[in-house]
């Protein structure tokens, strides 16, 4: 929780985590702005794992087989990297309704926020402009500084296939293939926050696709 998330964040077109403004609302209430951090998820997995496979010589399976099998069968490991979270609560700009010429404005609240997430030609709309109003002329609106509308979660599976060739005991040769979003899985990126233009809630960007590349290392 925070009054101000100041000047941090990634502030990019395909992210995430979108920070609100950097002032109060009404400078006399800061408290007005005390709500949840941009970057604030509420469930969140990150694991990885190194695994050597038992086969080639000297493993738990092929522990006899002759060299030439063991060049193409042994010393291969995988390594997996797994990330996975929920949203991130969004800010809602609006226009100046208070008349006190505040940079950080926001529309009113009016209920709970629903998620269509239908498609059309402007994009994903990812939640509904109907839980949101225009406040009432010479106040500030009651929107949280952060929410109550919640961004797009994240999904990415990295994937590593290594295999080492042995020189001496302490030099080796290692080709690896590394998946970037092996699964190519779509992580979308924040929607329009800004109330009262015709994209508001809407998505139409995302972040990177599966990338694969190829890598050849020399230990020693």
């Amino acid at each position: 929780m925070t009054n101000d998330d100041g000047y941090y964040g990634t502030w990019g077109t395909t992210t995430q985590a979108a920070p609100s403004g950097n002032y109060w609302q009404n400078l006399y209430n800061p408290a007005g702005d005390y709500a949840r951090c941009y970057w604030d998820s509420t469930h969140i997995i990150s694991a990885y794992a190194v695994y050597e496979l038992p086969f080639g010589k000297g493993k738990q399976f092929g522990h006899d087989m002759p060299e030439a099998a063991n060049a193409v069968v042994g010393n291969w490991s995988v390594n997996p990297i797994v990330s996975w979270h929920t949203g991130f609560p969004l800010t809602a700009s609006g226009s100046n309704t208070s008349g006190t010429g505040t940079p950080e404005t926001r529309p009113n609240c009016n209920g709970p926020v629903s998620y269509p997430k239908t498609v059309s030609v402007q994009g994903l709309q990812w939640f509904s402009p109907s839980a949101f109003s225009t406040p009432a002329t010479g106040t500030f609106g009651n929107c949280p500084a952060q929410g109550p509308a919640i961004g797009p979660g994240y999904v990415d599976v990295d994937f590593s296939l290594q295999k080492n060739f042995p020189i001496t005991e302490t030099m080796k040769i290692q080709f690896r293939t590394d998946f970037l979003n092996a699964f190519n899985h779509p992580n979308f990126a924040t929607p329009n926050f800004s109330f009262g233009t015709p994209t508001f809630g809407v998505i139409n960007a995302s972040q990177d696709a599966r990338e694969i590349q190829f890598a050849l290392k020399f230990y020693f």
